[in-house]
């Protein structure tokens, strides 16, 4: 679901309402928030229903929401939030199963963000601090705009869309979860291609996803892991703090390793396209969806060069438009097309 709040003028503190049953958790985190400057906390709330009365009343730009809390769950008070008052919403989740699973509902139900709890309770660093509101202002940003107007369809596209396409990339970071959470649940049964998601997504969380995934989706959906093979009709997940390739062996298949301590993106949608790019070339169709940054484009270069097809999701419909806007600037999109659009083409399997 596209982010529905507004960036305030320059300048401009941006507003925030924290949702925390702890106390103790929410005074840490209104510190954390507030020691820059850059961001007022406008309110505070203990529970879901608090939640809903404060996003009315208050009308902030961002809410942090967390999930376990008496009277009202984040889930449901994110639900109706974004009934009553539609807002940007960032859930602070805690890694567990529980947690994962109570994270990805909640961003079905218009959450747009999550960030694990235990991610804000380390060594509280200004840089921990300051990651975490240029963060925030990204989200209510909702990304880079269009430096110029987006290539049209080529001739390729008009072409059945997975003809002779052995391997289907799809690249998302924010807002991700859900956009692919939809995707996947409507792929045709007879798609002819393997498919790779590649997702930013904490170690821990990609698994949860994809045994989530696999109850929805008609298609086998797992973890990717090294060595699996890219076979048609196949949904791997890129496991988080992982970095995940195309390789080919005895067969197409995954190569999966840990990621190094310089790696911004764990898992980097870059390096797995560009690997894409050398080992199947014109045979893969990447998709850079919603996200913040711009990871993805510099992959979709090399894929380009090699013949593959690009797609770029639209800003209407991207709840950040960073990567998306990457891709599409740099001239490398064969088409713009809206999460619906691209819904329908997975569906129809062509």
């Amino acid at each position: 679901m596209p982010s529905t709040a507004i960036d305030p003028r320059p300048g401009t503190p941006l507003r925030v309402l924290v949702v925390e049953d702890s106390l103790f958790f929410r005074s840490q985190l209104v510190r954390l928030l507030q020691e820059g400057g850059d961001l007022t906390v406008v309110g505070e709330a203990g529970d879901g229903l608090e939640a809903i009365s404060k996003a009315q009343s208050l009308r902030p730009d961002l809410v942090t929401m967390d999930i376990e809390m008496p009277v009202l769950d984040g889930i449901a008070a994110v639900r109706e939030i974004m009934r009553v008052a539609p807002t940007s919403i960032m859930m602070l989740s805690a890694l567990t199963r529980h947690g994962a699973d109570a994270t990805f509902a909640a961003l079905e139900a218009g959450a747009v963000d999550f960030i694990p709890k235990q991610s804000l309770t380390g060594d509280g660093s200004a840089a921990t601090a300051r990651a975490l509101r240029e963060r925030l202002r990204q989200l209510v940003r909702g990304g880079m705009r269009l430096a110029q107007a987006p290539r049209p369809e080529t001739s390729r596209v008009a072409e059945q869309h997975f003809a002779d396409r052995s391997l289907l990339i799809i690249g998302a970071s924010t807002g991700g979860p859900a956009l692919v959470s939809e995707l996947l649940a409507d792929l045709a049964p007879t798609l002819p291609c393997a498919v790779l998601v590649v997702m930013h997504m904490p170690a821990g969380f990609t698994g949860y996803y994809a045994e989530r995934m696999a109850r929805k989706c008609r298609l086998e959906v797992a973890e990717a892991f090294d060595g699996a093979e890219l076979a048609p009709g196949t949904v791997w997940i890129a496991p988080g703090g992982c970095q995940t390739i195309v390789r080919r062996g005895a067969k197409l298949e995954l190569g999966v390793t840990g990621a190094t301590t310089g790696d911004l993106y764990r898992p980097c949608i870059d390096l797995t396209i560009a690997s894409a790019a050398q080992v199947c070339g014109n045979r893969t169709l990447a998709v850079i969806a919603t996200g913040m940054g711009a990871d993805g484009a510099v992959g979709c270069r090399g894929l380009r060069a090699a013949g593959g097809l690009i797609w770029a999701q639209d800003a209407a419909s991207s709840a950040v438009f960073g990567m998306p806007a990457a891709v599409i600037n740099a001239g490398l999109a064969d088409a713009v097309v809206s999460a619906s659009e691209l819904g329908r083409r997975l569906q129809q399997g062509r």
